[in-house]
């Protein structure tokens, strides 16, 4: 029976983060942690999570961003979150928590996740990471139509809905849930800068370069507005050093008409895709010739 306890995370700088820890029946010896995408909240991902947790082999976490979803105290127009924060500070928290408690930990991050996860300081503790639409920001990586959205939301959505809400509203994402100011307005510089997340810090070059861990990038043919193929190749050539993988999914070969950005994690594609991370994390925990 599938069990989903809600509680909360202190991360380092002691602030308190929504999480839920799902499980069924016993409790598993590994973990999976959920990293959202922008603007994505946690219960956006507890379909999947409900389906992983029923393989004995994990139990699975999820959680909110400070500033998003049930980790928002107060108004978003005074949230102060970086995206920086959302890795150096949550994501390290989610993998703190789960390293007190579990044998082995993986790591499933969609869009913005991919970024964010050499920002945690403890991201050595992840035994395999799966990133779904995980991508550079840079509109370089964008071409026709696509771009031209890019560069509209870069330069002229974030700007003008910042400076005229003190947030970045859910609609200019296709959302409904809004991003704190000073968020956006990082997420903005990663955009316009052809190194994106990197910033041509040597630091966080180095940050990327640490992670040695097998990391799967999957693309979605039609997820051509967030996440081209172009886009997430160069996030991950970001890893040098890591063991890496990428998939190219196209809907057809699934017998779907669309996924996009965000259908991975929706119910009705469990049968098709799910199956896949589980598939990809089992391989690590398990010694296959036993």
């Amino acid at each position: 029976m599938h069990k989903a306890e809600a509680f909360e995370l202190l991360t380092a700088d002691k602030t308190t983060i929504s999480a839920t820890l799902h499980t069924h029946a016993e409790k598993s010896p590994h973990l999976i942690i959920i990293g959202p995408a922008t603007g994505a909240p946690q219960y956006y991902y507890h379909g999947f999570a409900k389906y992983a947790s029923q393989y004995k082999d994990f139990d699975v976490l999820t959680f909110d961003y400070r500033g998003i979803g049930k980790s928002l105290k107060g108004s978003v127009k005074d949230a102060k979150a970086t995206m920086t924060d959302w890795g150096a500070q949550d994501l390290a928290a989610a993998i703190r928590w789960g390293d007190k408690r579990y044998d082995k930990i993986c790591l499933i991050g969609h869009s913005v996740a991919g970024q964010i996860f050499p920002k945690a300081p403890n991201n050595d503790r992840i035994l395999a990471a799966y990133f779904v639409g995980s991508q550079t920001a840079y509109y370089g990586k964008w071409r026709g139509l696509w771009l031209l959205y890019v560069l509209i939301f870069w330069y002229v959505l974030i700007p003008i809905t910042t400076a005229l809400y003190n947030y970045l509203p859910g609609w200019t994402m296709g959302g409904k849930i809004a991003v704190p100011k000073p968020a956006a307005k990082e997420w903005r510089r990663w955009g316009i800068h052809p190194e994106g997340v990197l910033q041509g810090d040597p630091q966080m070059a180095k940050r990327f370069a640490n992670v040695k861990i097998p990391l799967h990038f999957v693309s979605i043919q039609d997820d051509k507005l967030l996440a081209p193929g172009r886009a997430t190749q160069a996030l991950m050539h970001y890893y040098k050093n890591a063991v890496t993988s990428f998939q190219f999914i196209k809907p057809k070969d699934l017998k779907l008409s669309k996924i996009g950005h965000f259908g991975f994690f929706k119910k009705e594609f469990r049968k098709q895709l799910w199956p896949m991370p589980i598939f990809f994390f089992s391989q690590y925990i398990n010694k296959l010739d036993e």
